[in-house]
């Protein structure tokens, strides 16, 4: 229940702000294949600031872009979202969103010892064929040693849970396999 207060929060911080200037075309999600960026995504590994197997960043993304690919999806966020990009090797705080927030991406997360203690959210709007919102998280901290900071970069990369949406029965998260999340603020 924490990680879906704390994703709930994110969610709602990051629905608040962003800057809606008329000027800005919105952008759509990517479908998976269709990456715009020059990160380079082949590599899937775990990672975690002194957890994981060697602790890198899986996908590095340019300053200001972030990447996620879960199941069978593949966003590339580049507008920021109302968070401020705030990284370091114990504490991890950002926001990306697409449009007027069709996908976000939200993180909220410190560190002891090993584990990460918060979350990390990406929120689909109008998921295709869902009939409401949907998010995507990784399990914290069962699963911290899929986390990695470097610099300005962060990535997440090991089995993701997904919240169906809510038809009333309000339905538990679904396992959907392995995903990747990778962003480098700006």
């Amino acid at each position: 229940m924490r990680v879906l207060g704390l994703t709930l929060f994110v969610v709602g911080v990051t629905a608040c702000g962003g800057d809606d200037d008329a000027a800005d075309a919105p952008s759509e999600p990517t479908a998976a294949g269709d990456d715009t960026s020059d990160s380079d995504s082949g590599e899937d590994g775990e990672g975690g600031s002194g957890a994981g197997s060697d602790g890198a960043v899986v996908s590095p993304q340019p300053a200001g872009q972030a990447l996620v690919s879960v199941d069978g999806q593949e966003f590339t966020l580049i507008e920021p979202g109302a968070l401020a990009c705030t990284l370091t090797e114990d504490s991890i705080t950002f926001s990306f969103r697409i449009g007027d927030n069709e996908v976000t991406l939200g993180a909220g997360a410190n560190r002891t010892d090993d584990d990460w203690f918060g979350g990390v959210d990406v929120r689909v709007a109008n998921p295709s064929g869902e009939d409401g919102p949907i998010a995507y998280f990784p399990e914290l901290p069962a699963n911290s040693s899929g986390m990695a900071v470097d610099g300005p970069s962060f990535s997440y990369s090991g089995p993701m849970l997904k919240q169906p949406p809510n038809d009333g029965s309000n339905p538990p998260p679904i396992d959907v396999g392995e995903g990747t999340i990778s962003i480098t603020c700006p």
